[in-house]
């Protein structure tokens, strides 16, 4: 299996040159498979974080192989799988990516890619979701009273990332600002993924969205449904933009008529906050079915409610 060297370089660290502590050094090791697990899922599979046991192919992309540590402040060398030797069978059901572009990558390169987006947050946030940010956030403890550098070299990432603990108080930040995953329904035409024979799309007024089948259907069951127009109910997943990542599919059915209302993408509920908000601001006071309902004790004759609405 081909594989690329990455140095770690960690500068003003309490540790003696050449020499580095297991509770760093573990902390190490964990935040850059982590955030490399979490980043291809989401390139693969659509959410950074799923239930059951983790697949066979992420286990190896991830790892990683520590081979030397030098002077020069404390500097590691960490040996890590090219994805596409990584992952037999090579096929990559990206979405919106090339999957071309991704074959040379690390699970390392992969995953400084991902803390980039979330230091700059300059409108690139395809490897980031809500869950990932959190796993993020735990690596400010890498940083003994605030002080400290950790500069990690990449292959695809030419620039090498360089962590500080600002860094991570911006990703809390980012994380706090980020929808968190909602129950959704909507509807649109079912279709297989390109590069893919077991992953779907949903095709919307609005575009594509990633579906991601939940533990409660088998591709089977859906099967049929491809090329119809379909409704399905699940978790929809977002990025920090408040765009969909994916849905997490629960149930899927012929669409019948009368549900074009769910033709429309998920919306964040912080947008629908958003428009609560508006509603109070423009002074919105509802109709007058809106002034009674809840207040009917059950027993009124229609004559007393046409009453009510007439007030």
């Amino acid at each position: 299996m081909k594989t690329k060297n990455h140095h770690i370089s960690l500068h003003e660290f309490p540790l003696e040159e050449g020499k580095i502590s297991f509770s760093t050094l573990y902390a190490l090791t964990q935040m850059l498979q982590r955030v490399a697990a979490g980043s291809l899922r989401l390139v693969m599979e659509g959410v950074s974080s799923k239930k059951g046991p983790k697949p066979e192919w992420l286990e190896s992309t991830i790892d990683f192989q520590l081979t030397s540590i030098n002077a020069g402040s404390t500097v590691l060398t960490v040996e890590a799988p090219i994805i596409e030797d990584a992952i037999q069978n090579f096929q990559i059901p990206l979405f919106d990516r090339n999957p071309e572009d991704l074959k040379p990558y690390t699970g390392i390169d992969l995953a400084l890619e991902a803390l980039q987006q979330a230091f700059e947050t300059n409108g690139n946030d395809d490897l980031l979701d809500k869950h990932l940010l959190k796993e993020m956030e735990k690596y400010r403890s890498l940083f003994h009273k605030q002080r400290g550098t950790v500069e990690i070299s990449g292959h695809q990432i030419r620039k090498p990332a360089q962590l500080r603990y600002q860094n991570f108080q911006d990703i809390k930040k980012l994380e706090e600002r980020t929808p968190p995953p909602i129950k959704a329904m909507m509807n649109g035409t079912l279709d297989l993924m390109q590069y893919s024979k077991d992953l779907i799309q949903i095709e919307t007024e609005q575009g594509r969205i990633r579906a991601i089948l939940s533990g409660d259907l088998t591709f089977n069951e859906v099967k049929n449904f491809f090329g119809s127009k379909v409704t399905i109910e699940g978790i929809a997943h977002f990025k920090p933009s408040g765009k969909v990542s994916s849905i997490e599919v629960s149930k899927v059915r012929e669409a019948v008529g009368g549900e074009e209302r769910f033709s429309a993408q998920p919306i964040p509920i912080t947008e629908q906050l958003d428009f609560v908000e508006l509603r109070k601001e423009q002074e919105y006071t509802g109709t007058k079915l809106d002034s009674i309902i809840g207040q009917w004790p059950g027993d009124e004759s229609i004559e007393d409610l046409l009453a009510l609405l007439n007030k």
